[in-house]
């Protein structure tokens, strides 16, 4: 159900500087502390990422309850995203083109090699899915559903994304903590620029283990007429659906997609 607009309080403070922008800055903040391997969490948790005391951010969670963005576990008082977040999703409009048009080209892609299929893009400094389509494999991927955010250097798509940063903002990207999703996930800056500049060189890259252990993935750039890179293609599954001894299956369907889509961008 849509939240209907209040009117603004008598005397309400203007937003430039003042506390109604504190206050949104820290709801942002509280729902961008739930991550995609997070059913639920506790309060304590959700504070402590959003980097506020337990009794502010107890405040802002019950605003967001009251608007369908946060959901409370009567039983566990553990707090989940709710369904109103799906709605504002459903008005993004930033590179609505962009995922039309790769819409049928994954759905190409997963019936090709049963995999599941994903169009990711770089925004705000990770990798956001901004679409899936899921193969016919009996076992789906779903650690990275659309709208969800990984690491630049965790997964297939996420790290060709990451190769192709400007230099300087490839440069504050490696400076950076490394977040480890598994023991697996590349975290030493010297070790991971070096896979970057491999992933320029060959056009694609292979994941193992890095993002859930178990699952691998292959992704390739996506490029505009320019022949910079706008987004990635990848699919990931169970290794045995992904590898070739150490090289990656499907990855001749993948270049063959890419460039389909690159062609219907013009």
């Amino acid at each position: 159900m849509t939240a209907r607009p209040r009117s603004k309080p008598r005397g309400a403070a203007r937003p430039e500087g003042g506390t109604a922008v504190r206050s949104v800055r820290r709801a942002l903040a509280i729902l961008r502390a739930f991550r995609l391997t997070d059913r639920s969490l506790a309060l304590g948790e959700i504070a402590r990422r959003a980097a506020l005391d337990k009794a502010t951010a107890w405040r802002l969670l019950a605003t967001l309850i009251e608007e369908g963005l946060v959901e409370q576990n009567p039983e566990t008082k553990s707090y989940a995203l709710g369904l109103g977040v799906l709605e504002l999703a459903a008005g993004l409009r930033p590179g609505e083109d962009l995922r039309q048009r790769a819409q049928p080209v994954l759905a190409g892609i997963a019936q090709a090699t049963g995999a599941t299929a994903f169009l990711g893009v770089t925004h705000d400094g990770a990798a956001l899915c901004i679409g899936r389509v899921d193969g016919g494999e009996a076992i789906q991927i779903r650690a990275w559903s659309i709208g969800g955010r990984l690491p630049l250097h965790c997964g297939a798509g996420p790290r060709v994304l990451m190769a192709h940063r400007p230099e300087p903002e490839l440069r504050r990207l490696l400076a950076r903590p490394l977040e480890a999703l598994t023991p697996f996930s590349p975290t030493e800056p010297a070790s991971l620029a070096k896979a970057l500049a491999r992933i320029r060189d060959r056009g694609w890259e292979l994941a193992v283990d890095d993002v859930v252990e178990g699952i691998s993935g292959v992704g390739v750039p996506v490029r505009d007429r320019s022949g910079a890179v706008i987004a990635a293609i990848s699919i990931s599954g169970l290794h045995r659906h992904i590898l070739d001894k150490d090289r990656p299956r499907h990855l001749a369907v993948l270049r063959e997609k890419a460039q389909e889509l690159e062609r219907s961008l013009g």
